[in-house]
């Protein structure tokens, strides 16, 4: 399947939470692509999970090198803004996770993300209802 997956699933890879090991059989087994605004969430999940203890700085640190291997195929965030903004707007929603809808929505893919809260958002929306699923409903 082609996808394009948000900070929320690359994470997952990186470190073991909840579901990482579905996380890890979509990038496995699916053409997985991201906008580039990825990296830098990722990177900031990093930082925020040592800041709260649940991960040391050298697990941090293994998790940038980590994603630097994974060399993603990522896409150029700033194609996606006003797109994106038109959606957060529309959907009353941060433009960060609308910048993965439209990724997919620019691309003919499905996000999946593991954010049940913004997945309910877009659900809720007809015009784009169909491009997001979350990680528990992706079979692989």
């Amino acid at each position: 399947m082609d996808l394009v997956v948000d900070a929320s699933i690359a994470f997952k890879w990186l470190v073991t939470e909840a579901d990482s090991i579905a996380a890890v059989s979509l990038l496995q087994n699916n053409n997985v692509v991201a906008p580039d605004v990825l990296l830098a969430e990722c990177r900031n999940a990093a930082l925020t999970h040592v800041r709260r203890g649940t991960i040391s700085i050298e697990q941090a640190k293994q998790a940038e090198r980590d994603l630097e291997a994974l060399q993603l195929h990522t896409s150029p965030s700033v194609q996606l803004l006003t797109h994106a903004f038109t959606l957060a707007l529309d959907l009353g929603h941060p433009i960060y996770d609308c910048i993965y809808l439209a990724a997919a929505i620019s691309s003919g893919r499905i996000l999946v993300t593991a954010d049940e809260r913004f997945a309910a958002k877009v659900q809720r929306s007809p015009m784009v209802a169909d491009r997001i699923k979350l990680l528990a409903d992706v079979r692989t």
